[in-house]
């Protein structure tokens, strides 16, 4: 049972936290074995959270801090996986192991869900359908290969790949992310010091050129006008910016419109690239994985269609799942479905005929991990000269554009 308890630690400052317990008199004893003394200890339910009408701002800080929570539990997914093969390669029963690793989770949110999958346990449930009521933090993939190691009495060795794999994917995500994240960071940057220009320094050398009465160059007019309209109706277009982006996340939500995002991003210059390979790598590592792991070739397509995160991708992995039902081999399925590059369907139809095909697919993950890196290492190197370049072009337009008038100025002292 789970308790969530209010205590005195030992210099008398107040902690509040969740304890696993068999019952309110152990779970006392626990705590008062850690020096705590208890004021308040009561029986605690995991129960989906629901978010009461309080107003706009309420829900929308609720609704980030659940998907805060929830992004942060998912991240703790591969150190549970490896603490958890750890302990049952070692020869512990899985509610110790389980018990053993809720002491050490920090994250409430994740500590939570632990206990919840402890509970089920110790009323029945097995482990694959206790993860299952946690869909949004264990992936289908996860729960479908413990469920196989279950039945195969092979726990330990899928938890120890599961956790391999949760390690992988957290540092190939941080890859990526950190590949998108700095050209960002630059143009928002270059963004903010055009801003600054704009709004605080073109406008009081604009008071002083009008000062002065006399006809402006036009490149000189041409940045007085963007930089006049910038200062009087900066707010509009911070508001007009935040509402055009809150309506293309609420149009990306919906299917005409995750289909047509999904479309961009494998047409969107310089990305596609990238993005190709990070598909190819998600569908040949994950399905690799699970035929590895003896998951049948049918329902491990459709475990990996969900994984690659494209509905365009996966009408196409959906049709080669059909045409392999239908009696075709795996090789000439992909390649009707024209999403893989011709030499990793040569290198599947190798690995099929050979009867190595999950080995010959975790291969391939490995080579596009790789190449993956190469791709990312030269987008950024790429990028950072190419802003550098834009930002240097459209800040000198506005000084040589305000400079212009100062040197006709000289020119007509001399």
């Amino acid at each position: 049972m789970v308790f969530e308890y209010q205590a005195l630690n030992s210099k008398g400052d107040t902690v509040s936290d969740i304890i696993d317990a068999a019952s309110e008199i152990a779970a006392k004893q626990k705590l008062r074995s850690q020096g705590l003394y208890v004021v308040r200890l009561t029986r605690h339910e995991l129960k989906a959270e629901t978010i009461e009408k309080k107003g706009f701002l309420a829900k929308v800080y609720a609704d980030t801090a659940n998907y805060i929570s929830i992004k942060f539990s998912a991240k703790l997914v591969g150190i549970f996986s490896r603490q958890l093969a750890t302990l049952l390669g070692a020869g512990m029963p899985l509610l110790t192991a389980l018990s053993d690793i809720i002491e050490q989770i920090d994250n409430q949110t994740f500590k939570r869900v632990i206990v919840d999958v402890k509970e089920k346990l110790e009323e029945g449930s097995s482990f694959s359908n206790a993860l299952l009521l946690h869909r949004n933090i264990f992936s289908d993939m996860y729960i479908s290969m413990v469920r196989v190691g279950e039945n195969l009495g092979s726990l330990d060795q899928v938890i120890e790949r599961l956790a391999a794999m949760e390690e992988k994917r957290n540092i190939l995500k941080g890859k990526v992310q950190a590949a998108l994240w700095y050209p960002s960071f630059m143009i928002l940057f270059a963004l903010a010091v055009v801003a600054f220009l704009m709004i605080k320094i073109v406008p009081s050398l604009s008071r002083m050129f009008a000062d002065m009465g006399r006809d402006l160059p036009i490149p000189t007019q041409i940045v007085m006008g963007i930089s006049s309209f910038l200062s009087s109706f900066w707010y509009f277009l911070i508001i007009g910016g935040a509402a055009v982006l809150y309506y293309l996340k609420e149009y990306v939500k919906t299917p005409e419109g995750k289909e047509k995002f999904d479309a961009f991003k494998l047409r969107v210059p310089l990305f596609s690239g990238l993005y190709k390979k990070l598909i190819v790598l998600r569908f040949t590592q994950n399905l690799g994985i699970l035929l590895n792991n003896r998951v049948e070739i049918l329902k491990s397509f459709e475990i990996v269609k969900k994984i690659v995160n494209n509905v365009i991708i996966e009408r196409k992995i959906e049709e080669a799942a059909k045409r392999i039902k239908e009696g075709s081999n795996v090789a000439t399925a992909l390649g009707k479905a024209d999403f893989l590059p011709k030499i990793v369907l040569g290198m599947i139809a190798a690995g099929e005929s050979s009867d190595r095909l999950d080995d010959m697919l975790l291969n391939i993950g490995n080579v596009y991990e790789t190449e993956l890196d190469l791709t990312i290492s030269g987008l950024t190197s790429m990028i950072e000269p190419i802003i550098i370049v834009i930002m240097g072009i459209t800040i000198g337009t506005i000084v040589v554009s305000v400079l212009l008038p100062i040197f006709e100025m000289n020119l007509l002292v001399q």
